[in-house]
């Protein structure tokens, strides 16, 4: 059940302590929570962070970090993917709240934010007794945070998660060739991020589905999508280059020949009505339409297609 909820406050001297953390982390934070519970000190974690919870959850969230003693900063190598994160963290600064660093999974100092390097943090990977032990001293030697400032700053702008933007242009009115292309490598580039794939393959999919999708686009998307399936790639050749392509007849040589499968039996190569209407004709070879038209006689290389 998501926690959303400052937890009862705790005995005196206790910290309230808020958690900045990654959703991947989930896990390993519930255990720390637990641990901080059983000092007395009262953190408050969103179980929703980097959901797509709007403004009110943002507006809860910053909330939290104005009225908090500390801000626990959840270390982790998925914590430096984490906007929403990065953002508790700046505003936390500007407020003036001490942050401790605690380790749930080891990562290399060198690529800590400025703020963080030169803190000492809790390595917590091991949840052990001594693990607690370590937080307990480390909490209770933090600085009280001083004063909220007047005027306060500027609270930051409801962050986005890439992933959605990414989303958002996948789902756009209209594409060229070239945001297609762009959009195919960034949403590539994720695939590697494990608990994002799910997301990226669907996304990759309904890209696939447009019927706006440029040839050119398809041939690098289709033998990605047969690649994360586990299947073989059968991408046809592609079609003949300006150069190479036939002498345009003057009607077309057959009906307009229904899209295949590798499965089916492809139509005999040939010149036939532009299915996507922008010429007159279109080379169709190898079960696939190519990139080369005609209008009156004339070939014409249509990298759009």
């Amino acid at each position: 059940m998501p926690m959303t909820s400052t937890t009862p406050a705790g005995a005196p001297g206790g910290r309230r302590l808020f958690v900045s953390y990654a959703r991947p982390d989930s896990e390993a934070v519930l255990r720390l929570v637990e641990v901080l519970r059983a000092l007395r000190h009262a953190p408050w974690v969103d179980r929703e962070l980097e959901s797509e919870g709007g403004k009110p959850w943002w507006d809860r969230i910053l909330a939290e970090i104005e009225g908090c003693d500390a801000i626990v900063v959840v270390l982790s190598p998925q914590l430096f993917d984490s906007l929403p994160a990065q953002r508790e963290r700046e505003y936390a600064a500007e407020l003036g709240k001490p942050p401790l660093p605690v380790m749930v999974e080891a990562v290399t100092p060198d690529i800590l934010p400025r703020e963080l390097s030169s803190r000492q943090f809790v390595d917590f990977t091991q949840a052990d007794p001594l693990a607690g032990a370590k937080l307990a001293t480390a909490v209770t030697g933090l600085p009280y945070a001083p004063p909220l400032p007047d005027p306060m700053p500027k609270r930051p702008d409801v962050p986005s998660s890439y992933l959605g933007d990414l989303r958002d242009r996948v789902r756009s009115t209209a594409q060229s060739l070239d945001e297609q292309i762009w959009l195919i490598t960034e949403l590539r580039r994720r695939l590697d991020l494990e608990r994002e794939r799910q997301a990226v393959v669907t996304l990759l999919r309904e890209l696939q589905r447009r019927p706006d999708l440029c040839h050119a686009a398809w041939q690098i998307l289709d033998p990605l999508l047969r690649d994360v399936s586990g299947e073989p790639s059968e991408v046809p050749s592609p079609g003949p280059g300006p150069q190479e392509a036939p002498a345009t007849p003057s009607a077309p040589a057959s009906p307009r020949p229904e899209p295949t499968t590798p499965e089916s039996d492809s139509p005999p190569a040939g010149w036939y009505p532009d299915p996507s209407g922008r010429h007159q004709l279109r080379w169709f070879w190898n079960g696939c339409w190519t990139r080369q038209a005609s209008d009156d006689g004339k070939v014409i290389d249509d990298p759009n297609f």
